[in-house]
């Protein structure tokens, strides 16, 4: 008798995978919850009865429990990291394939800190390979850097991988999307908003 594959190792289905995944990340403060709950609102009101679902990997409170209470079809999980430098310690795909089997997702967003993106994304491309978009918020001091040629390496990488950027989203800044170079997209999903 032969022993069935662990859940791990066994191939997503297509039901399984969900249509859109959006990884967000950036410096602390920046806007990343206020981003996603603008790109959920529109989804809801572009694609009424789309199923979003947010996994949470930053530290700290955020306003996303409040903004799901009032928001059908959204659905929230936090993903500990116990070191941001380990990314398979938290088991990204493991908690992405948990979220996606309970909520059926159409669209899944991934928010998580700066400093372990690169390794977040890389282990989700390993083990996963779902078709994904790096969405990077810049604040003041980041674009600053960029513009002048003084990020660090870690920031340097994570433009690198970057599929849209966008520029001081918080509230009550200039809300500005771009798309990174060409040269720079890795693994992006087309996302329109239709």
């Amino acid at each position: 008798m032969q022993a069935e594959p662990s859940p791990s190792c066994r191939e997503a289905s297509p039901l399984d995978t969900p249509r859109h995944c959006v990884f967000v990340t950036g410096p602390r403060g920046v806007g990343k919850t206020r981003w996603l709950q603008l790109q959920i609102h529109d989804l809801s009101e572009k694609q009424p009865g789309a199923r979003c679902a947010v996994l949470l990997a930053e530290e700290g409170r955020t306003r996303m429990e409040g903004f799901v209470q009032n928001t059908p079809g959204v659905t929230v999980r936090r993903l500990l990291l116990p070191c941001i430098c380990c990314p398979a310690l938290a088991d990204l795909p493991g908690a992405l394939r948990a979220l996606v089997a309970a909520a059926r997702p159409d669209w899944l967003f991934v928010e998580v800190p700066a400093l372990a993106a690169a390794g977040l994304v890389a282990e989700f491309a390993r083990v996963l390979g779902w078709p994904r978009e790096l969405v990077v918020c810049l604040d003041q001091a980041w674009a600053t850097a960029r513009r002048e040629h003084g990020l660090s390496p870690f920031q340097m990488v994570l433009l690198e991988l970057a599929d849209r950027l966008v520029s001081n989203p918080a509230p009550g800044g200039t809300h500005c999307d771009t798309a990174a170079p060409q040269s720079r997209r890795h693994h992006a999903a087309a996302l329109v908003l239709t």
